[in-house]
């Protein structure tokens, strides 16, 4: 915990209505005894260009992020937008919620793992895009690859998300760290539900300096690792170039977890 950092914690409702607030030095807690309802947010505010620990309820793990304009907002999901979450999270009468400013990472850590990203635009990284999400289903956004589940022998609802390129052979999809980091290994985690799931069998990583580097895969739900051949300062990764083996009847190669791993600059 960072201490001399102020930090404010909100529940607000679709039209905002404050629900429910707490402040602290650098520490917050909340708890909120009432029933969240479609369209409420979570509002998280501190220092901008800031690092915090952030969990928006027991179910989900925390999340570690870099703030960028010391601003964290997360719509208390409801629907289809529910389904890549426990389906228990965010019910009951009763919440608690938890954030805390970090100091910056001094060591080697996963960069791109954030259990809250969210679909759409963000200022909070990591974040995650792609050019296509299959069908446009919540089941299959690109958020999911970096929610820190590594099951990868199915599909579908929580725990089995995952990121599907659509059928579109000029797919991609792309992680954003929101500044400079050093980059020395990208893990990869397909999604192994054969045979229902195909793979891709090569692959293109791209990194913000203009590296490009050829991977090759295999047919297995294990983690996949690229050393770098040097640690490289990026302030994003792409995967494209995404070829899946064409002797394979399915169409559905897909991607359950990446990860990009190394130290702040």
């Amino acid at each position: 915990m960072k201490k001399g950092t102020a930090l404010e914690l909100k529940i607000l409702s679709a039209d905002g209505t404050l629900r429910h607030q707490a402040q602290g030095d650098g520490h917050c807690e909340l708890v909120w005894y009432g029933s969240y309802e479609p369209g409420d947010r979570i509002l998280i505010s501190s220092a901008p260009d800031s690092f915090a620990r952030i969990q928006v309820d027991m179910l989900i793990q925390q999340a570690f992020v870099y703030l960028q304009d010391g601003t964290f907002c997360f719509e208390v999901p409801f629907g289809n937008a529910k389904e890549p979450y426990p389906q228990e999270a965010f019910t009951g009468p009763i919440h608690q919620l938890t954030a805390e400013v970090m100091d910056t990472p001094a060591g080697r850590y996963i960069l791109s793992e954030n259990p809250l990203d969210i679909r759409g635009e963000s200022h909070v990284f990591p974040h995650c895009t792609a050019s296509v999400e299959t069908r446009g289903e919540s089941v299959f956004a690109a958020r999911n690859t970096i929610d820190g589940l590594l099951i990868t022998p199915g599909h579908g609802f929580w725990p089995y998300t995952s990121w599907g390129e659509g059928e579109d052979a000029g797919a991609h999809i792309d992680i954003f760290f929101g500044r400079k980091v050093l980059a020395d290994e990208v893990q990869i985690f397909l999604r192994s539900d054969f045979p229902h799931d195909n793979y891709w069998q090569k692959a293109l990583l791209t990194f913000s300096d203009g590296t490009a580097l050829p991977i090759t895969l295999e047919k297995t739900g294990l983690c996949q690792s690229i050393i770098l051949p040097e640690p490289l300062e990026t302030e994003w990764v792409r995967l494209s170039e995404l070829k899946k083996d064409l002797s394979d009847p399915s169409p559905f190669p897909a991607l359950t977890q990446w990860r990009v791993i190394g130290r702040e600059c």
